[in-house]
Parts: structure tokens; sequence; C-alpha cells
């Protein structure tokens, strides 16, 4: 927060209180009115204005703070109007409305009295010829009313220039009796600082103020310390104590003891964090990019470039999340120093809270890199041209629309896609359990994990998997096949990444699996296509072992026994419709196998291309696999769900894929392939 506060005042010009940047809009495009006040007589009089174009040289004896929260007043005596310009009666009314408001703020009157700053009585002139209804405030009204254009809107920043005796008072060169402007009258300063800095120790404390000596957490300094900073997180404030047990308003200095200039640090770094949060649902993930290592002044440039980027980005950009965006714009920078600096040393704060004022904590990551998304998104896309979405070598058809298995070809063009889809909350949604938004806190709890490296357990993707599946399924029908499709895809590339536990065996298949085109198959002939497949299918050391097997290929038998009964013999409720994959017990797949088996006899009669069976390959592969029944089987109830799910799907599609893939007796080349669902 310090960090961003730091290159905020950097970018602004390099003071901590004022803000010059903020007048770039008006320069030469706006106009500077100069309220001139004569503080050398008896009494202070207001002797009319002066208006001219605002130039660069005028800026720094302005002395401008900015005030980014909330509207109205800023924190310095010169104030300005809107951007887009305000005519003569706004600058009559709103714009000096703000300099009458300045000076009755209680912290600027902090600085009179007896107490306060030896030249106090300053601010007590400007609040007298400033207060409402006056003579000498009708009197300006009236003439800028009358001098300004009425019917232009001219942005406008108006400012207050002092006769004073400058031998008197405490700021200017002494030069005896002269006019001189805000930067140079110390009061000026000290009553703009302590408006600027009043909340950071009373914020949202009802009576008395939160600060004490210590030692500056950020400066480790000891020096004078404030409690109620402006958090750009609001995790530490003390509007909300339910995220700080035990705490004392008055007391939280001692918690998180800052100084006011870092107090003042964390308010200006706001904007920048604000650049860095991705929204979603009722969550919000702050990703804040830092280097590792010292901080140069070329890194501190770099990090406010990439950031400042993220307030204005381009058409194409605007979905991809914060952290993606960064990491592109350097990873792809044409400078091989800013390459090996984003690959060695840039890190990101990862932070993930709902929104709400509840200010809980679902998952935090201080020191997240780029290597374990950049290997998984490179795994993701590795999975995404390899056999698992390749129908010719028993996968999956890619369809549009369903993020996971909608990566672009081009492999710089893929990786960039995966890395947004995973950082963007997507790599997760596309597969796990639906939750509202109150109780979304595991899959962004994944999120952190994966980023991280830490690996996930196969038995909480298989859960989550079931849990979707049930999630998606309408009126009893088995969720779409794309679905299934995008869990196998997630789970491989967790694997090929190095980001799955708990399988004895990895995930991923062969990536050089024989193509149909290149077996010895006839591929007009539907049966040969199917079974190549079929095989291509198991040839997933997933499936190595026994039970798993049998569990997927009965799963591919129900699948196409009930494509069968649905498209050939026009069954209304066909057998998987009673074979729901995330509610399968082994006694209920025993019941739905052993149908399966007496059916694919039966219809075999009505076949015109099988023998005395229906699905000859799948039904050999079964009894080859195993001779016992379901109910003996070794397996996890979870595994045994998905991968009877995994069978299932590639079953129901078996047929209809094959009519795709198949070719005419006289054609040449390959039938076009349609997506059958």
């Amino acid at each position: 927060m310090a960090l961003y506060g730091v290159l905020a005042v950097a970018e602004s010009g390099g003071e901590l209180y004022t803000t010059s940047s903020k007048l770039d809009p008006f320069v030469d495009e706006g106009r500077l009115i100069t309220v001139d006040v004569d503080l050398t007589g008896e009494a202070p009089t207001m002797e009319g204005f002066e208006r001219q174009p605002l130039r660069e040289d005028d800026v720094p004896k302005l002395a401008y703070s900015h005030k980014s929260s909330g509207r109205g007043a800023k924190y310095s005596l010169t104030q300005i109007g809107s951007k887009n310009g305000n005519d003569a009666n706004g600058v009559a009314s709103t714009i000096i409305g703000r300099v009458r408001s300045w000076t009755g703020q209680d912290r600027v009157q902090s600085v009179t009295g007896d107490d306060g700053h030896p030249d106090g009585w300053i601010i007590d002139a400007l609040a007298d010829l400033f207060e409402k209804d006056t003579d000498s405030l009708g009197s300006l009204k009236e003439d800028i009313v009358s001098r300004l254009p009425a019917d232009e809107s001219i942005p406008t920043a108006l400012t207050i220039r002092f006769r004073v005796d400058t031998t008197e008072i405490e700021g200017p060169d002494d030069r005896g009796i002269d006019w001189i402007h805000p930067a140079d009258i110390d009061v000026l300063n000290a009553a703009m600082r302590r408006y600027a800095t009043g909340n950071a120790a009373d914020k949202n404390i009802d009576s008395g103020a939160s600060e004490g000596d210590a030692v500056g957490v950020v400066t480790g300094d000891e020096e004078h310390v404030v409690g109620t900073p402006e958090s750009p997180l609001g995790i530490f404030s003390v509007k909300h104590p339910d995220a700080q047990p035990a705490l004392r308003k008055q007391e939280s200095w001692r918690n998180y003891p800052v100084s006011e200039d870092v107090a003042m640090l964390f308010s200006k770094g706001q904007d920048l964090i604000d650049a860095c949060v991705h929204r979603n649902g009722g969550i919000e993930t702050y990703t804040l990019p830092y280097f590792a290592g010292e901080l140069t002044a070329e890194k501190a440039q770099l990090l406010y470039r990439a950031i400042d980027g993220l307030r204005n980005p381009d058409d194409d950009e605007t979905e991809t999340p914060p952290m993606a965006r960064v990491t592109y714009r350097l990873q792809d920078s044409d400078d091989e120093t800013i390459r090996d600096l984003a690959k060695t040393e840039l890190r990101f704060y990862m932070i993930t809270m709902p929104i709400s004022d509840d200010k809980n904590v679902i998952a935090e990551e201080p020191a997240a890199d780029t290597y374990w998304l950049t290997t998984l998104a490179d795994a993701l896309v590795d999975t995404r041209q390899g056999p698992t979405l390749d129908p010719e070598r028993g996968g999956f058809i890619p369809h549009k629309g369903w993020p996971l298995l909608d990566l672009p070809t081009k492999r710089d063009q893929g990786r960039k896609v995966a890395y947004g889809l995973i950082t963007g909350h997507e790599f997760t949604n596309s597969t796990f359990a639906y939750r509202d938004e109150e109780g979304d806190d595991f899959r962004r709890i994944v999120d952190h994990r994966i980023i991280a490296g830490t690996p996930i357990e196969a038995s909480v993707l298989f859960g989550e998997y079931l849990d979707r599946y049930d999630d998606a399924s309408e009126g009893g029908d088995s969720p779409p096949v794309p679905l299934i499709a995008q869990q196998l895809v997630q789970l491989e590339a967790l694997s090929r990444a190095g980001l799955l536990d708990g399988l004895d065996v990895p995930i991923e298949p062969d990536q050089h699996m024989t193509s149909l085109t290149d077996s010895n198959i006839d591929m007009t002939e539907v049966s040969q296509i199917r079974t190549q497949r079929f095989n291509s299918f198991l040839e997933r050391p997933l499936f190595d072992a026994t039970a798993r097997r049998a569990a997927a290929v009965a799963g591919v038998l129900v699948g196409q026994i009930s494509w069968h009964q649905e498209n050939e013999r026009g069954v209304g409720r066909p057998l998987d419709s009673k074979t729901a994959g995330d509610e399968l017990t082994k006694n209920g797949l025993e019941n739905a196998l052993t149908s399966a088996l007496e059916k694919a006899k039966v219809y075999a009669h009505d076949s015109e291309y099988e023998r005395d069976v229906l699905f000859p390959e799948t039904v050999d592969e079964l009894l080859e696999t195993t001779e016992e029944m379901p109910t003996k089987w070794d397996i996890d109830k979870r595994e045994l769900r998905f991968c009877y799910v995994l069978g299932h799907a590639h079953g129901r599609r078996s047929m209809p894929v094959a009519f795709d893939l198949k070719k005419d007796d006289n054609q040449g080349g390959a039938a076009e392939e349609q997506p059958a669902d």
C-alpha cells in the first residue's frame, strides 16, 4: 500500500500532499480565477479578482491538493471545478462555495486559536470574508457573474492571492509588503496537511482519537503514529471491528502504527490499487503487482506504467483480468531486460474478499509469481491440442462457448487466453459445483492454491465434478457432454502441470497417439471407426487400473445402448435416464450393466452391421477387463462415478461421431466434422 502511494506521489510531481498533476487537464485549456485579499489594513478586504488562462508556470504557486475520495471541497485552499467546465454562475456558487467550506473545516480551523499556528489569524480572516451572506462575499459573486461569459463553461481553478507583510508571517521570503500565493504561506500548507490527514486518527471513532508514539510499521522509525489511516482494502479499518477481534478503536494505532505521512501514502495509492481488482459474482480479488528485490527507479517506472495501463484498457482487454494484463504487458515487451524482469522478479500480492462491508479474507497469497500460472496455462494448451479434444484419437469435440474447450489454436494466443481463464476464475467456475454468492469461498480458495503451486486432491475434484453434474442435469437428463469434456480437460491440465495429487497415475494420454487417418482401418465402416476411437479412448493411464477401466467401459456400454434406444427404437426413457452418474452405486451400476448386456443381445437382431451383440467391441472389452460384477469392484465411490460418467459421455457420442468421421466410398477426404448435440 505504501509502495503504491509512493508511485502515485512520484507520478503527481513528487509532492506528498500537493497533487499538481490533477491540474493537467486545466492547463492551457482552462482559466485561473485569482481572488485578491489584502491583509495589510486594519481589517481584511476583498479586492476583486483577476482571470487569465491557467499556464504551467502557475501550478506550483497554487499548492493544489486533491481529495480523491468523496466530492466537494479539496484539501487545499485552491479549488477546482468540473473538468467539463463551469459557467459564471457555477464559479460564483459552486467553486466559491468550496472555498467557504474549506475555511470552515474543523481540521483547517484547528490551526487557529491560541494553540494553533502563529499565523492562524489568516485562516480567521478568510473565514470572515467568505462567511455566508456577507457583503464581501456577495460583491465577489456579483462581480464574477457580471464579468465572466455567461454562456461558456470553462474548466476553472480558483485561488486566493494575499497582500501581506512578508516579514510578519512564516513561509515567504522577507521582502516587505507584497502579493503572495498559497504555496508561500506556511499556515495554509499546515492547514492543508491537517485537513488531508485529519481522518487518519479519528475516522469512525465516536469520540477522541487513535494516536500515539511508536515505531512505524512502514518506516521503522519511532514517530507520532495514527490508528485510522485510509485502508484501500478496508481490512484494518476500525469500521469493521468484526474482522479484528478484541479491537479497541482508540488503541488501534498500536495494532498498525503508521505516521501521518504514511497514512497519506495509503490514501494516494487508492486509485492504483483500485485498478488491480477483478470482480466476479459477489467476490473481488485484488492482484497487486510488484518486483522482488531492491526497487530501482527503472522498476518503479515500469511498475507504474503497467498498473496505469489497467485504467485504460484496449477494447480487446476489457474482459481480461488485471493479473493477466500486467503479465502480458511485461512479458510481451520488445525490451529483453523487461521480459527477463517479468520472468524472474514479477510478483503479485493476492487477496480475495466478499464485495460487501464484511471484510472477511477468503484467501491471501503475499508473493504469487507467474511460474505456476504459466505452467498451467501451457498445460491447458497442450491438453487442448492433444488427444483429449481430438475426435480422431478417441477424444471429445471442441465446442465454442465452453471456455476450456474453446482456446485459440495458435499457441501464443491460446496461452494468453488460458492465463486469463485461470486468473479470472473461469478455470474453476467452468467445472466446479455452482454456489450462491455468499458461499463461493471454496472456488476462490482453490484459485489461490493453484496460483501458489499447491496441488489439488483428485478426490476433491471428483466431488466437485459430480456436484456440478447434478447442478447441470435438467429434468433427469444427463448434463451436456461438453461439461464432462471440460472436467477431463481440467483434470488433465492439472496433472500435466504437476498440480494434481491423490492418484497413483497421471491423467494425460500419450500426445502421439495414432489418429484414425493414420491407422489401417476402413474409414467407410462406422463400426471400425467406432472401435478404433473406443480403443484410443481407453489408452489413458487412468484406465490402467482394472476397476477404473471397468467403470469407464460400463459407462460406454450404457451410453451406447441408451443412444440406440433413443435413436433407433424410439424409446422415451432410455437406460441412462434411470442411471444418474452422480448418484450411481455399485448395485445400481450392476443392475444397469446387466440390463445393458441383455439389451445388447436383443437389439442385435435389429442391427444391420453388428454380429450377435450390439457394440461388440465394448462388450468384449468389458468381459476381458473383469469377470466380476460392479458390487465386487474395489474402487472409491467418487472414482467409480467419475469414470462411469466419462465412459458414458464417450458412449453416448460414439455413433454420432463415427457417422461424422465416416468417409463415403467415393469420398477422397474426411467428412466434415459436425457436433451432434
